[in-house]
């Protein structure tokens, strides 16, 4: 099955010759601020191994992404800025392909965002928890913290967070800059309608539920399952515009290969969404 590696950019089988690839998707392994179970970092890497074994032909779209041109990079980041540096560069550089980032922990999506989003768009966040301290454990930049620093940039829509701090809960109760929701919905899918077209998504997984995708550092019962989520990137990629994504806080386990497999497929879901409603096909 699949038989090579969807986000290389060197194949066993030849591909058609593209001017510019439809989507870079840039391996982040950045952890700092992990507070349970470690091991992020090494998720992008793992993810790359395991799309050797997606078939690359979507089932239910009927497209194969890949002939669209499918890029990896591995920038040299080191810190959260020159992570922002970084993705400020490859909107430059390339400003009409779908930029991918796979982490590393949340910490790093509020960097990405500052650096790859100009003017109105919205942010659409998926997660079992709401990120929205200012500060915890005395550093502003811990992951803990990325959706209350992403909210600064865009507004926001979480889904699948089924669990808040007390100052999270205060917080969600006098913004108008975030609206969180522990499942899809008709109110969800409004709050969704209602941001601008552009759109940043963002994808923790344990926003899933621990029956799926068990290697995460913070598991939470409950959450999200498959068809959901492929419900809520159909109506992104159909309704509105997303100019960029990214995948955090996996923690791979050789124990548990469902799980790192399960999300190499979700990368790929997501691309083949682009390729099909904003490429044709």
């Amino acid at each position: 099955m699949g038989g090579r590696r969807f986000l290389e950019d060197e194949f066993d089988t030849p591909l058609p010759i593209v001017p510019e690839p439809a989507c870079h998707l840039v391996l982040i392994p950045y952890e700092e601020t992990t507070t349970y179970r470690r091991g992020t970092r090494a998720a992008p890497e793992a993810i790359v191994e395991a799309s050797s074994h997606v078939e690359l032909f979507d089932e239910s779209l009927r497209v194969d992404a890949t002939l669209h041109g499918v890029e990896t990079l591995r920038p040299p980041v080191t810190d959260l800025r020159s992570i922002t540096a970084c993705a400020r560069r490859l909107r430059a550089d390339h400003p009409r392909s779908l930029l991918g980032f796979l982490g590393g922990e949340h910490s790093i999506t509020p960097a990405l965002v500052a650096g790859c989003c100009e003017g109105e768009f919205g942010v659409v966040w998926i997660d079992a928890h709401a990120d929205l301290r200012e500060s915890y454990l005395g550093k502003q930049d811990n992951h803990a913290c990325a959706g209350f620093h992403t909210a600064r940039l865009a507004p926001m829509v979480q889904i699948g967070v089924r669990t808040l701090a007390r100052e999270e809960a205060e917080f969600l109760a006098h913004t108008d800059r975030v609206r969180a929701f522990t499942r899809w919905g008709e109110d969800a899918r409004k709050a969704v309608e209602a941001l601008p077209r552009n759109l940043y998504l963002t994808v923790d997984v344990d926003g899933f539920s621990p029956e799926l995708v068990r290697a995460v550092g913070t598991p939470e019962p409950g959450g999200l399952h498959w068809e959901e989520v492929l419900d809520i990137i159909k109506n992104l990629f159909r309704e509105k515009s997303v100019i960029a994504f990214d995948v955090v806080e996996l923690c791979p386990d050789e124990r548990d290969i469902a799980s790192t497999f399960t999300i190499a497929k979700l990368v790929y879901k997501i691309i083949s969404h682009h390729a099909y409603y904003t490429l044709g096909g």
